[in-house]
């Protein structure tokens, strides 16, 4: 009888402590590349892992799917703004030199044009060949790629770097400087808008299963909105919110705040889980395609989460992180640290001494 109990009770503990005890994970760096200056833009990926990264030295990365550098293109200004993949496959990024750029995959530039003020904010693509951006001192404008017109939803005194996104309804959501969340229409004609308690300085409107609309604030709190702007519930944090929520497969809401944690928020804004840092995360979660979290924090680490919160291997660059990873099909993941270094990371799982020893 006690023999069964002891091996119950090793059943028992070997069960609970899950699949991640077997192995300890680990991050790989696969590859990494000194560019002249801090990052602060964020990078994105095509379906043929083709890379675009801008940086504060003005130039424009190009890396193909081995992560080898295939192309640079020199611009006349800071690189801040996050890139855009359009849906011809091509990407398209704006920068401080007022000057909106076109690029094919490996980095031939396409096009370029002006219509006006520093682009802050990441584009967003609109039917009828039109781009929604924001820019300082101009507010929220709309261009038609066509006929090169401009319409700007409001010019707003304060810059306008906020992430947008569309609604269902074809609305765009973004927020603002002067502290408000706007719904503008595709005429350039504000719709709604919500008042929070300060800046709205990047963290994009994202929209839920729900229908509700999540936001932060450098007020310190994350806003649940409905379609028609009302406050249905909010979360507040002890720092200031600058990324974009992160939305898993059961609906749970993922965001950093300067506070030093990540929050893990039920779609009501109730609190589920919080992961600690040394830093503030300023930087916006991604997930792999195992569910695995990303996310990184000013405490120069990026830390690979499960989705219960709990750290399962991190990795350390040199310097603070501003920028937010971007993932390849095989989750590689690419991420710009202020040490000036790209890095392409990615986790591996490495046998146990006591599964070696079997």
């Amino acid at each position: 009888m006690k023999q069964h109990l002891i091996l119950l009770s090793l059943f028992l503990f070997f069960s609970s402590i899950g699949p991640h005890s077997l192995y300890s994970q680990e991050v790989k760096l696969i590859n990494k590349y000194k560019t002249k200056s801090r990052l602060y833009s964020s990078p994105i990926v095509n379906a043929n892992d083709d890379v675009i990264f801008g940086g504060h030295d003005k130039n424009i990365y190009f890396f193909n799917k081995k992560t080898e550098l295939v192309s640079t293109y020199k611009t006349d200004g800071w690189i801040h703004a996050t890139p855009t993949l359009l849906s011809n496959n091509t990407f398209i990024v704006g920068s401080y030199d007022k000057t909106i750029y076109t690029f094919s995959p490996s980095g031939e530039l396409l096009n370029k044009f002006q219509p006006g003020g520093r682009i802050f904010s990441k584009i967003l693509e609109l039917p009828n060949n039109t781009i929604a951006f924001g820019s300082n001192k101009l507010g929220l404008a709309f261009y038609n790629r066509s006929d090169s017109i401009v319409k700007y939803a409001f010019k707003a005194k304060k810059l306008m770097h906020s992430d947008m996104s569309l609604s269902n309804s074809g609305l765009v959501y973004t927020g603002c400087l002067d502290k408000n969340v706007y719904a503008v229409n595709q005429d350039a004609e504000p719709i709604r808008q919500f008042k929070t308690q300060s800046w709205v300085l990047h963290s994009r409107p994202t929209i839920l299963p729900n229908g509700l609309m999540a936001i932060g604030s450098y007020d310190h709190s994350i806003y649940f909105l409905d379609s028609l702007f009302n406050l249905v519930s909010k979360f507040e944090t002890q720092g200031r919110i600058h990324g974009n929520p992160l939305i898993l497969n059961d609906s749970t809401i993922v965001v950093g705040s300067f506070d030093k944690n990540v929050y893990f928020l039920s779609t009501d804004g109730k609190l589920r889980f919080k992961f600690e840092t040394q830093g503030k995360v300023v930087s916006s979660p991604v997930v792999l395609h195992d569910g695995t979290i990303v996310i990184c924090s000013y405490d120069s680490f990026v830390y690979f989460l499960n989705p219960q919160g709990e750290l399962i291997a991190k990795y350390r660059t040199d310097g603070h992180i501003f920028s937010t990873p971007a993932v390849m099909s095989d989750d590689t993941i690419v991420v710009g640290s202020n040490d000036h270094y790209i890095y392409f990371l990615k986790l591996v799982k490495k046998k146990s001494s006591i599964e070696s020893k079997n």
